[in-house]
Parts: C-alpha cells; structure tokens; sequence
C-alpha cells in the first residue's frame, strides 16, 4: 500500500502518512517522524499528521513533543478525538488520572 501511494502522488501528505505508518508498525519510529513531518510541510493544517507524530513521539517516550504535537493538531482540528486521546494516554503514562480522564472523554 506505501509503495502504491507513493507511486500515486509522490508529493501527496496523504502518501507521506501511508509510509510513515509503515515505518511506524516495523518500530521504525524516527523514520515515521520524518514522513509525517514532511506530510506537515506539505500541508502545515493537516490535523492527523500531527496527531501521528505526536504518537511516534509518545512511543520513545518524549512526552513533551508527544503534547506538543496533540495540541497542534487539536488547533487545526479542535474535534480530533486521537489528539485528546493522545493527550490522556500521555497523561496515564505519567499517572496523572484526573487529567487523563478529562481528555480521555472529550
């Protein structure tokens, strides 16, 4: 599916997230980031983008980029429920629960 997305519409964001998240499911994860980052120079509004690095983020454990690229996303798209789950599962993480819950049900 990466290869045929690519072969599509090399300069697509869309493409770029499809390869990011193949490079993402191999653990690949500083990779990923480089494919959603550039999906995000692409299309500097495209909430899932960087919703996606703020997971790749959250799964080396950094926390601050993590939140950081939540709330981006939540700017563009103030609905985008995987950002405010990204957001609580990052406030679990930290066993910060009263947040946690807050987002988690937003």
């Amino acid at each position: 599916l990466a290869k045929r997305a690519v072969e599509l519409d090399r300069a697509s964001p869309y493409s770029c997230c499809v390869v990011g998240n193949a490079f993402s499911l191999q653990k690949e994860h500083d990779t990923a980031l480089k494919f959603f980052c550039r999906a995000i120079q692409l299309a500097p509004d495209f909430a899932y983008a960087h919703t996606l690095c703020g997971h790749e983020h959250a799964a080396k454990d950094d926390f601050d980029n993590a939140s950081k690229a939540y709330e981006t996303a939540l700017l563009h798209d103030p609905r985008h429920y995987n950002a405010w789950y990204g957001l609580g599962n990052i406030y679990f993480r930290q066993e910060k629960y009263s947040d946690a819950e807050v987002h988690m049900k937003r």
